[in-house]
């Protein structure tokens, strides 16, 4: 009876494990198309025999556990390349987005229109009286201009949409953080294996770590259900197993690495660089903008750079730097101690928080491989690629300012001024033009020399008076130059009132200075007209130029010019004081410019080389960056499917795969049935005998 009994009883067990077997494989097949579903399987173990004569006797089976087909190996590798493949993803398609602003197949791109820049002053240098020419001359001119603005424009907004989706990412990466935490939490909770293994919480937690590599780099620390863990790959901790940690996005700010320096720093401006400032000695320091591994130049080539006084900026790259502090009067200079260092972040940051200390920049001087996931990639074409564009547009953009403004200042136009005022605003007008504390943009271009004005009868235009700047405030001295570095603006002011006065004791020409301009108003019946600059000191004040601003979000024709195109300097002063008509000289240098080597100047760099060669080199970098992400970005997409195909072949639901499975608890179902069938047949045979 007792081996009747367990017959029973194995049939029994069977029935039960391979139901379990069955309704498994069915929640497989229900789940095929379930993202992030890992396939479930039913571990069969054998009953405890008992033992008998002629040796034991086997109980059967049960169905101990479903467990998940994961591997963590596997798992791990898919999610570092994840990471890579949706942060060179996410930056081909902006780059595909950045590279229509330099889109040159477009004939009104702004290589095309610099050429017609140029050749229009190439055809006014042949017509130089030609009103006809001069009005498209101003059309050219303001097409250039608006094309640089929209530029620039494009790339700002393309800058800010970054900001907003590096915040958007924090946000998101935070949410998933708190999830994880949370199903941590109900998984230290509910997991009692074999009883309770917290397979649909494992497979959502899992899911999420995706979702959370497409986000930022991870990796995954698993030692088991109540011990898992996440790091940046920077290897701060995200998540330990119910503690959460958060980033956040913070800046511009600055970190004082000075051994006795209190005071305080204050920078102007925004970059995508990251600026150090190592100090060689009480007074002097280099900056760096990668890490130390190369040091910025100025625009003589120094790399060493003085500190300002107090109430003074100092122009280094993109950003304007200042000192204040307790105890430091209005012009005192600070001192430091050799090795002291600034670490300015002239920009949004991302940073992770620990509740016992500071926040610690994650973004700090890392390339995007370091971050990962769409953020790097918001990280990396916000500083490294549309930073990077905007300095070289900017660069581009000031030299044509500056090198047009230089020859156009030194010519004349069809008629002579009677009164002008510069364009250029110096905000200290008693400091000498060539300081490095001045704010306004040419200041570092002015050097020594002399520069001539010439003056004429309005009615007649006879010649009345020439020459050259006086500098000297004694009339009797000897005749002095121009010295930036000696001379402020209300020291040229005076210097042109003293310098051109008739046989009569007339001054030709009163100059004032107006709200930090140069205004320049000649006396009744006199006009009068620029010659040679050896300083550059015109132009940098925006005295008789064809342009205005610095930048290419400023550039623009000067505006007395779209009223008086009579006024656009195409004729030089030849000797006998004159501007002879249909000299195109000025015009004629101008246009050439195209071609000429000129000083561009970046943070990163100065280089000798032409205005369209030099945008050539930009839409090609622009170019060879989309190129490289877009290859970057099929690379890595077929090494994380490679990857996710390894996994899925652990952990995916193959349909003919269950459909077997099915088939084998279907026939093991109905086999066990048999069983007892059998042993109830046999049962009955045996009261048959009693009776």
């Amino acid at each position: 009876m007792s081996g009747i009994s367990n017959l029973l009883n194995i049939g029994n067990n069977s029935i039960r494990a391979n139901q379990v077997g069955i309704n498994v494989t069915g929640n497989n097949i229900a789940n095929v198309n379930t993202e992030g579903y890992v396939r479930q399987t039913v571990r069969f173990q054998e009953s405890t025999p008992f033992d008998y004569n002629p040796g034991q006797i086997g109980t059967g089976a049960y169905a101990h556990e479903v467990y998940r087909n994961f591997d963590r190996y596997l798992e791990n590798n898919y999610l570092t390349q994840n990471g890579f493949s949706s942060m060179w993803n996410e930056q081909s398609v902006i780059m595909q987005t950045v590279q229509t602003v330099f889109n040159e197949a477009n004939t009104d791109g702004i290589h095309n229109q610099l050429t017609s820049f140029f050749q229009s002053w190439t055809e006014l240098s042949t017509n130089s009286g030609s009103m006809a020419h001069r009005q498209d001359l101003i059309s050219q001119t303001q097409n250039l201009s608006l094309l640089y603005q929209n530029a620039m424009q494009s790339l700002t907004d393309t800058k800010r949409e970054m900001d907003e989706y590096i915040n958007l990412a924090v946000t998101d990466i935070n949410y998933i953080v708190d999830q994880l935490a949370e199903i941590n939490e109900e998984i230290a909770k509910t997991y009692n294996p074999p009883v309770t293994n917290c397979n649909t919480l494992l497979d959502k937690r899992d899911s999420l770590v995706r979702e959370l590599s497409n986000l930022v780099d991870i990796s995954v620390q698993d030692n088991g259900p109540r011990d898992f863990k996440v790091y940046l790959k920077e290897g701060m901790p995200l998540l330990e197993d119910q503690r959460k940690y958060h980033l956040s996005t913070q800046g511009p700010f600055y970190e004082n690495a000075c051994k006795n320096f209190t005071g305080e720093l204050h920078f102007e401006g925004q970059s995508g660089y990251e600026y150090t400032m190592e100090f060689v000695s009480p007074t002097e320091f280099k900056v760096s903008i990668d890490g130390g591994k190369t040091w910025v130049q100025d625009a003589d080539g120094s790399t060493t750079f003085t500190v300002p006084p107090v109430g003074e900026k100092l122009d280094i790259g993109e950003l304007k730097i200042s000192f204040s502090g307790e105890g430091l009067a209005e012009g005192e200079t600070p001192y430091f101690d050799v090795g002291d260092k600034f670490y300015i972040v002239p920009k949004d940051s991302v940073f992770w928080h620990e509740p016992t200390r500071d926040p610690i920049n994650v973004s700090k001087n890392l390339d995007m491989a370091s971050l990962g996931g769409k953020l790097g990639a918001y990280v990396e074409v916000r500083d490294k690629q549309i930073g990077k564009y905007q300095s070289q547009l900017d660069a581009l953009a000031e030299s044509i300012i500056w090198e047009v403004n230089r020859i156009h200042s030194q010519g004349s136009g069809l008629e002579g001024y009677t009164q002008t005022i510069g364009t250029t605003k110096v905000e200290d007008v008693s400091l000498p033009l060539g300081s490095d504390w001045h704010s306004y943009t040419y200041h570092d271009r002015l050097t020594e020399g002399n520069l001539n004005m010439y003056f004429y009868n309005k009615n007649t235009g006879e010649p009345f008076l020439s020459g050259s700047l006086n500098f000297n405030a004694y009339p009797a001295g000897p005749p002095e130059n121009f010295d930036p570095q000696k001379h402020s603006l209300q020291d040229v002011a005076a210097a042109i009132n003293r310098s051109y006065v008739d046989e009569n004791g007339r001054q030709l020409i009163t100059a004032t200075v107006e709200g930090g301009m140069l205004q320049l108003t000649a006396a009744d019946g006199v006009e009068f007209k620029m010659g040679s600059d050896t300083t550059g000191l015109w132009a940098a004040l925006g005295v008789n130029t064809f342009f205005t601003g610095d930048s290419a979000s400023t550039i623009a024709i000067n505006p007395n010019l779209i009223d008086h195109p009579e006024h656009i300097n195409s004729s030089s002063i030849d000797g006998q004081t004159e501007g002879n008509k249909g000299d195109g000289t000025i015009a004629q240098q101008i246009g050439n410019l195209a071609e000429a080597k000129v000083k561009i100047s970046t943070v990163w760099e100065t280089r000798e080389d032409s205005i369209l060669s030099y945008y050539s080199s930009l839409v090609g970098s622009v170019g060879s960056d989309t190129r490289n992400a877009n290859f970057n970005a099929q690379y890595y997409k077929t090494l994380a499917d490679e990857a996710d195909t390894q996994v899925q072949a652990k952990a995916g639901v193959s349909l003919d795969e269950e459909m077997t499975m099915l088939i084998k608890f279907q026939h093991s179902y109905t086999a066990a049935a048999k069983l007892i069938s059998t042993a109830d047949q046999m049962f009955e045979t045996l009261l048959g005998l009693k009776q």
